[in-house]
C-alpha cells in the first residue's frame, strides 16, 4: 500500500506536501519541493504528544515551528 497524500502548504517558492504512511507505526511525512525535487523535511508520529523527527539540515531550522504548525493544520483539516 502506498503512502496517502493529505495536503500541502507553501512558503515562497517552497511547496510542502504532507503524506500519511501506509505502514506501522503510522506517521505523517512532510516533504519540501523548492524546485529541485521533493526531499524529506520531517516525520510527525501519529501518537498524540510525540514531536517531529527532523531530517538532516532541517533539524533546528528557523522554519521548524512554522512547518510543524502548518503540517498539523493540514492533518487536522485536509482539503
Amino acid at each position: 500500500m502506498a503512502d496517502g497524500y493529505v495536503g500541502e502548504f507553501r512558503r515562497g517558492p517552497a511547496i510542502f506536501s504532507v503524506r500519511r504512511s501506509a505502514r506501522e507505526p503510522r506517521e505523517y511525512r512532510v516533504d519540501c519541493n523548492d524546485g529541485n525535487g521533493p526531499s524529506e523535511v520531517c516525520r510527525l508520529p501519529e501518537t498524540t504528544g510525540a514531536g517531529p523527527l527532523w531530517h538532516g539540515a532541517w533539524n533546528g531550522d528557523q522554519w521548524c515551528a512554522w512547518i510543524e504548525s502548518e503540517a498539523r493544520k493540514v492533518i487536522e483539516n485536509p482539503p
